[in-house]
């Protein structure tokens, strides 16, 4: 299987794992005691674009405009909690977890993946955090949160098409690039300076590392056994040499007497 469509498929097991566990918990009103409030505006919104499309209503009107907008701001101030959790289990998973995991989310374990430093250097906690701050958007949501509590309705809904849209450009140009480059190398990959590897290309590269000690052990332990010989040859050589000295000393000796 392709690494780029391996590192999609591993983003959308990492993200419906996240999903799956945060909507639960957002949904509990002691943690969330707004879920009500914005699950009626959602409701109200979603219908009033509904009848916009279907040409119920005339969405060129100031009346649809100013509902839109203020219905869009009612959804930012009671989004809050939402939002906060959100971000707040995006770092858990994408930034602790996968870096307590050296690399993998869960998603990534299960196609193989690992994110290693693309220049041959240990990561550390930040360089996860860079990319998740890219890759899933933080900086965006963060701007939402925010941006409620420092404009109006109408500049917060301009903030919100703004944001809109750089959301859309950044995760074209992620997926363009780990799609069309031959290293795989997203836009969060180049900032970050991290690259997303194969474990099975990793296993292969330590099992030529360990073939390799394996032999120089192997070489080692040759030569020393060399060494020991000739060794034990000199010594030999030495020992034979003194016996014959001294056997020649005492024949000279002997034809002297």
């Amino acid at each position: 299987m392709d690494t780029s469509f391996k590192r999609i498929l591993a983003y959308v097991i990492d993200i419906l794992i996240v999903s799956l566990v945060m909507t639960p918990i957002i949904s509990l009103k002691a943690i969330n005691p707004y879920v009500d409030d914005y699950n009626k505006y959602y409701e109200q919104y979603t219908e009033l674009v509904e009848k916009g499309n279907n040409n119920e209503v005339d969405v060129n009107s100031d009346e649809y405009k100013n509902q839109i907008i203020e219905l869009n701001y009612k959804l930012g101030q009671y989004k809050q909690v939402n939002s906060s959790l959100s971000v707040a289990s995006i770092i858990v998973y994408f930034v602790i977890i996968q870096y307590f995991l050296k690399g993998q989310t869960i998603g990534k374990k299960i196609l193989k993946l690992r994110v290693v430093s693309n220049k041959d250097k240990e990561l550390n906690i930040g360089h996860y955090f860079i990319r998740s701050v890219i890759l899933n958007n933080i900086i965006f949501s963060l701007l939402l949160i925010f941006g409620v509590y420092i404009f109006n309705a109408e500049g917060y809904y301009v903030l919100s098409l703004i944001v809109s849209y750089l959301q859309l450009l950044v995760m074209s140009i992620i997926l363009l690039m780990v799609v069309l480059r031959k290293d795989n190398r997203g836009l969060h990959d180049f900032v970050a300076g991290t690259k997303v590897i194969s474990t099975n290309v990793l296993d292969e590269e330590i099992s030529k590392e360990e073939i390799k000690t394996i032999e120089v052990k192997e070489n080692s332990k040759k030569t020393t056994s060399k060494s020991k010989k000739e060794d034990t040859n000199k010594t030999v050589n030495k020992s034979n040499t003194r016996k014959t000295t001294k056997k020649m000393t005492s024949t000279k000796n002997g034809k002297k007497l």
